[in-house]
Order: structure tokens, then sequence, then C-alpha cells
């Protein structure tokens, strides 16, 4: 597999905090009022890091199922703190309780996932797509494998594009996890 399309090469790997970790050796001996320093120190940016991961919103970019994986991990989060872009396979759309509720199964492609997505029609109509396009989805968690979307777009773009965003979202859900413990 060539690097430069895999889009994850080892140089990228190096420089991102989780690829790779420094062993004991690399580690050097501090006497006890350093390491209460240090420790201080590291308390103080695991505070600032929360501060920054618990304000505003956040996008999560991925396929369907990782984003309904993702739904569940940040089921503790306020359900509008995230904002989900999820990219599957459109089925049939159906009217739902309401004239202006429509509901459809956003698929991936192997048909093994699905995200139930509802959309309504309160100031624009949902558009005209045809069962089985691959299209972009945004909305926001509502209970498990639901989805309340804001917008629905046919996919042109090379997929892979959105695979790599999916990888730095999901480093994103690491450290929102990370900061939780």
């Amino acid at each position: 597999m060539n690097p430069s399309t895999s889009g994850c090469s080892s140089s990228s790997k190096r420089h991102h905090p989780y690829g790779r970790s420094l062993g004991p050796q690399a580690m050097p001996a501090l006497s006890p009022s350093t390491s209460n320093r240090v420790q201080n120190n590291s308390n103080k940016l695991n505070d600032e890091s929360k501060a920054v991961i618990d304000e505003g919103k956040k996008l999560l970019v991925g396929s369907v199922k990782q984003v309904a994986r993702w739904c569940q991990l940040l089921s503790f989060l306020e359900p509008t703190k995230i904002i989900y872009q999820v990219f599957g396979i459109m089925d049939s759309v159906i009217t739902g309780s309401n004239k202006c509720e429509k509901i459809f199964c956003l698929r991936s492609e192997h048909k093994k996932s699905g995200i139930v997505c509802v959309f309504y029609e309160i100031d624009r109509k949902i558009p005209n797509i045809s069962k089985g396009t691959l299209v972009l989805c945004t909305g926001h968690a509502k209970g498990k494998n639901k989805l309340q979307v804001f917008t629905i777009r046919e996919l042109h773009e090379d997929k892979n594009s959105f695979d790599r965003i999916s990888l730095v979202s999901h480093w994103t859900i690491n450290d929102i996890l990370i900061s939780k413990m």
C-alpha cells in the first residue's frame, strides 16, 4: 500500500500524541520537589485541556458505523454539543407522524449498519435524492441510532477524503473520553 494514498503515513503517526509512547528509559530521574512541580503543572494542563474540550460544539465526521458507535460512546454529553456529519447510502423516505417530518434510513455501504434520520421540512424541503445514492447528512444525535438531520446533500467528492477526516474525529473522541476520566 502506498503511504501517500493510505491516508496515514508513518511520519504523521510520529507527530500525533497517540502515535508512539516513550518508555521509562526516556524519562529523567526527578527529585521529589521537582516531581511535585511537574505533577502540579501536569494537573493544570489537564484542567486546561478539559476546559477546551468542554467548551463549544464539536464536529465529528464519519461513516454510518462510526457515528452509531460514537453516539453511544458520547451519550454522557449534551446532544447539542456534538454535530455529526455522516456519510452513507440513502434509503427510501417516508412521512412521519407530522406532515413536515421526513424519515429515512442511512445505511453503510455493505448494509450492515444503519441510522434512522429525521428531517423536518420547516424552512426548506428535503432534497430530491434517489434511493441508493451516497449522501452526507449533518445533524444531532437523538437517542440510540437516531439523528435529527439539518442538511442532506449528495456526495460527489472522493470518499477517501472523508475517511481521513474521520480519523481526526476519532482522535477528538479519544481526547474527550480521556478528559472524562
